[in-house]
């Protein structure tokens, strides 16, 4: 049976298919759920798809398309559109200083080089995308009316166009395409900033706040990237726009471009915009460490009052084993104290039932089997009652250590606590994680893996712990959103995850000057997990920063540890939230 046909119904019902389809055709294996389920705070349009890594969330086809479209075909040609973006969109592009109308057809450019690529692949694809592609040439002369004419050419190489505009940007795509073989996402961004100069010279309409393509199964390329994909529109006296800018250049691509298009010989990158080469600033005393993963987060900006999507990069790091001898400071008695904090604060879960002959609940088929057992004249030995087993248990705990600069000065003391509670843990039993974190920028969020909820706790682990350098700045939201990732997997029903960080709980960064910004993210960031069942507390170290922590977490899920009664007394005070 053809996919085509397999898809029927309502996006709900046709889920699953297109589930298999991408894994069977594009190896990938993205969840696809419902865009107007998602979110109605604004932030993503409801009439286009969202493609993201983990999730493609499509709209419902009676609201993506302006005329009755086969909803099956919609899906269909949505999910293929983004495989083709999420197999061959291998760049992140930044804005710099793009204007809106480059920024859009830079996504057009992009959408088509991944298109093209997809129909060498699978010609048949060409017939799903081509009837959402219906402007012609008797469109209107505005800008989203040509970018749609561009588009249908692009895809479609039996359609004419006799604006010289399009022809323009089809002759330069197909030429940059066959130099590179497609591969090269740079064609997209170098193209869309020349083509959109040329439209922006032209004086044609443009309004970046509705616009959108007209193919309805096409995202909003958030996914290329790494700023707001969707910007306002902008101010008379806004900085001018960038021409030929030389980030993620194809060294191929300006041999083809005519001599009119090209810029004049020594032409650097725009200011504030960081050749592809450039490598982020490198933390002096960093510890050697293994990238395990890469993932993106978004950052909510209390200003605008709406997320910004893929905002934020996060590595996680596996650090190596240190040489550091690992001295010992851990007091005997205070793990065993705490041991016993943990101990006694864990849940009682009701695991089955048994019958009994007294209890609170009367078992109504053991008193009626008992009075027949009577009738027949049987020995009198009924078990009335229904009691419950219970089972003392606890859910998952990742400990988040904050790495920062600021905690320099108190992470020996952060270090040996860390290690009590990671014995202390271990012998009780209970599955816990310890990582750390600091950043350098939204775009280089560093993820320590100290212990993961698979491993086991070890000498190793605490050279690792010993071995950390403190370093850098403190972006808690991304930090927390990706241990709420992290820490999905092991929620289980009845139980209740949580979260202790050790910190001041006081974010800060260097690309942000606004300190109100990093908290109402990071307030915003332990909302989200509440919402997942996931409880946030805070160990603090610093009683001149406690006010923060307290703004951040709440009076009754922050604990000092620097009073006389140390660790112990700061978990028993908090052991309600760690439980």
């Amino acid at each position: 049976m053809r996919a085509d046909q397999a898809v029927t119904g309502s996006l709900d019902a046709a889920a699953r298919v297109l589930a298999f389809y991408l894994k069977a055709a594009w190896s990938i294996a993205p969840k696809v759920q419902s865009l107007a389920a998602q979110r109605d705070d604004g932030e993503m349009r409801a009439d286009r798809p969202l493609v993201t890594e983990p999730v493609l969330f499509l709209p419902d086809a009676r609201v993506a398309c302006d005329e009755p479209a086969d909803e099956a075909l919609f899906y269909l040609a949505s999910a293929a559109h983004a495989a083709a973006h999420l197999t061959w969109s291998t760049a992140r592009f930044d804005q710099g200083k793009l204007r809106p109308l480059q920024v859009a057809l830079v996504g057009a450019f992009e959408d088509a080089r991944v298109e093209r690529l997809a129909v060498l692949r699978y010609p048949g694809l060409r017939q799903w995308w081509l009837p959402f592609h219906r402007t012609g040439t008797q469109g209107a002369r505005t800008a989203p009316a040509l970018i749609a004419r561009l588009s249908r050419a692009l895809l479609d190489p039996d359609y004419a166009d006799d604006d010289g505009w399009v022809t323009k940007g089809r002759r330069l795509f197909d030429a940059a395409f066959a130099a590179t073989h497609g591969a090269d996402p740079a064609i997209s961004r170098e193209l869309g900033n020349l083509l959109g100069n040329d439209l922006g010279q032209m004086r044609v309409q443009f309004n970046a706040k509705t616009y959108a393509q007209e193919a309805a199964y096409r995202d909003d390329n958030s996914l290329v990237w790494n700023a707001e994909p969707t910007p306002i529109a902008h101010a008379p006296d806004d900085a001018p726009a960038e021409r030929n800018a030389t980030l993620q250049e194809s060294p191929n691509l300006r041999e083809l471009l005519p001599d009119a298009a090209q810029p004049p010989r020594g032409l650097a990158a725009s200011p504030g915009e960081a050749p592809a080469s450039a490598a982020p600033a490198e933390h002096d005393d960093e510890t050697p460490s293994t990238v395990v993963s890469v993932a993106r987060y978004r950052e909510w900006d209390y200003v605008i009052r709406r997320y910004r999507s893929h905002w934020c990069r996060v590595e996680s790091l596996r650090p190596e084993p240190g040489d550091r001898l690992l001295p010992e400071f851990v007091d005997e008695a205070a793990e065993r104290r705490v041991r016993a904090i943990f101990r006694a604060a864990r849940h009682r879960v009701a695991v089955g039932s048994t019958r009994a002959y007294e209890g609170d609940v009367l078992d109504l088929d053991a008193c009626i089997m008992g009075r027949i057992d009577a009738r027949r004249g049987m020995a009198d030995d009924v078990k009335g009652f229904i009691v419950r087993r219970m089972r003392s248990e606890s859910g998952p705990l990742a400990v988040l250590l904050d790495l920062s600069a600021s905690a320099a000065g108190r992470m020996r003391g952060a270090v040996a606590s860390s290690c009590m509670l990671g014995r202390a843990l271990a012998a009780n039993g209970r599955p816990f994680a310890m990582y750390g974190f600091h950043s350098d920028g939204r775009q280089r969020v560093r993820f320590h893996i100290f212990k993961d909820f698979a491993d086991a706790w070890s000498g190793a682990v605490e050279t690792r712990l010993m071995a950390v350098r403190p370093g850098l700045s403190t972006r808690f939201g991304a930090a927390l959103r990706h241990v709420g990732a992290t820490l999905a997997p092991e929620v289980r029903s009845g139980v209740t995850a949580s979260v202790l960080v050790v910190s001041d709980g006081v974010p800060f960064d260097v690309d942000s000057f606004d300190p109100r910004y990093l908290q109402e993210d990071m307030r915003r960031a332990i909302r989200e997990l509440a919402a997942q069942g996931i409880r946030c507390a805070c160990l603090s170290f610093d009683a001149a920063s406690l006010d923060v922590a307290v703004a951040m977490f709440g009076r009754e899920r922050v604990a000092l540890a620097a009073q006389e009664d140390g660790l112990a007394g700061a978990l028993q005070r908090i052991a309600a939230v760690t439980a």
